[in-house]
């Protein structure tokens, strides 16, 4: 029987955060890592090589031509690293082609633009949902009362979970991203819940997984337990339980990080509401809003990449084994691709490098924009105003998202 027990992570950001430039753990990194890599930026230019020899690419080009670029993999940088959130494997989003693609092919089809169009009437009833039960209560905290139960309740979709699985789940998904932070970003009480998430995690799926619910069968789970019976090229239980850990981590995170600091954004730019009041039911006007919403405060922040072989980005030399980490923050904020980069301006042509590029473009990212397009849009039909002058944002390096975001209904959604 194939050993699927938790295992204690050798987790890949340890090596990005001895790169970093700053305090990532500080206070005032976590209030504004804009401003971190804006002001390196400027010192540095695009490309900062560390002491080490690591870079820190800062630059949309840069960015943009590593994450395209089979050159620059994960490879024999990550090939230590247990990265199966909690069990001896490595998810796809660790491994280069052709690996990565087998992996990836496994559960493509619950994520392509057809299967999302079918899930949309799936989301606009739970959307509806959630911002009437917020109307009913006039206050509610965005991120606790609408975002979580609304991704949880599409990705646990998805994935084919049993009911009564989505309270669960959340707290689950929301402690596996955090165990992607490097060890001095958190403290020893979040690492033991961290642990214990992991330990609950890789139980739950296991067990899911040898004996998926009865009616999924269309779902993740499914697919992945029928791929583990087949004779030839049979999936071993250790990476499907990886892959279900990277849909977990990477789906649930980026969509309520999208939804909490998309909303966020636009309430402190009021001006930028205005344009959408009357027309946020027009599905290309909040679709242009979103992304420029994901490049404005992307849910997630760093990508990692090695180089696999000598390259060059740009004018760098870049031997073979070299890290680096691209901080997709900055890129986004690139005075070199955005005029006036720091401004909201949701009539900016949506580039951005929030999914990422290449072969490793976010998997879900059809998903999330239509989960935020949608609350936003119901949410902004209500009339939100904020209850609270400031938002504290949660100690993430790699995901970064406010903890919390009252918000009084003014409205009834249903006008």
């Amino acid at each position: 029987m194939e050993d699927t027990r938790p295992a204690v992570p050798i987790s890949w950001s340890e090596r990005i955060a001895e790169q970093a430039p700053c305090d990532i753990s500080s206070e005032a990194y976590r209030a504004d890592p804009n401003h971190f890599t804006e002001l390196l930026r400027s010192q540095q230019g695009p490309v900062y090589r560390t002491s080490s020899g690591a870079l820190v690419l800062l630059g949309y080009a840069e960015c943009a031509a590593v994450l395209r670029d089979p050159r620059f993999g994960h490879g024999a940088a990550t090939a230590r690293d247990i990265t199966g959130y909690g069990v001896p494997a490595r998810s796809f989003l660790l491994t280069d082609p052709p690996e990565h693609d087998r992996q990836r092919g496994r559960v493509n089809g619950a994520f392509t633009a057809r299967a999302t169009a079918r899930l949309r009437p799936r989301i606009e009833q739970r959307v509806g949902e959630l911002v009437n039960q917020a109307w009913r209560r006039r206050e509610v905290d965005v991120v606790a009362d609408l975002a979580r139960p609304l991704a949880a309740s599409v990705l646990s979709d998805v994935l084919g979970l049993p009911p009564g699985y989505e309270g669960r789940f959340a707290d689950i998904a929301e402690l596996l991203v955090r165990g992607l932070d490097p060890h001095q970003a958190t403290d020893p009480a979040t690492r033991a819940r961290i642990t214990q998430a992991r330990t609950d995690f890789v139980r739950t799926f296991t067990q899911l997984l040898r004996r998926p619910p009865e009616g999924s069968g269309t779902s993740v789970l499914s697919s992945l337990a029928r791929s583990g019976t087949q004779e030839v090229d049979p999936v071993p239980l250790s990476e499907a339980v990886a892959t279900c850990g990277q849909l977990i981590a990477a789906g649930y995170e980026t969509t309520v990080g999208l939804i909490a600091n998309g909303l966020y954004a636009l309430l402190t730019h009021p001006k930028e509401v205005s344009r959408l009041e009357n027309t946020s039911s027009d599905t290309r006007s909040m679709a242009m809003a979103v992304e420029e919403l994901l490049r404005y405060e992307p849910p997630i922040h760093i990508a990692a990449r090695t180089a696999l072989t000598d390259a060059r980005v740009g004018e760098t030399q870049v031997p073979q084994g070299t890290i680096l980490t691209m901080m997709l923050n900055a890129a986004n904020r690139d005075p070199a691709v955005y005029a006036d980069p720091h401004r909201l301006d949701l009539r900016r042509a949506g580039r951005h490098l929030a999914f990422g590029l290449g072969s490793h473009f976010c998997l879900g990212a059809p998903l999330a924009r239509l989960e935020a397009q949608l609350m936003l849009s119901a949410v902004l039909r209500s009339r939100p105003e904020l209850l609270e002058d400031r938002v504290t944002y949660g100690f993430g390096f790699v995901a970064r998202r406010v903890q919390r975001l009252r918000i009084r209904l003014i409205r009834c959604p249903a006008l």
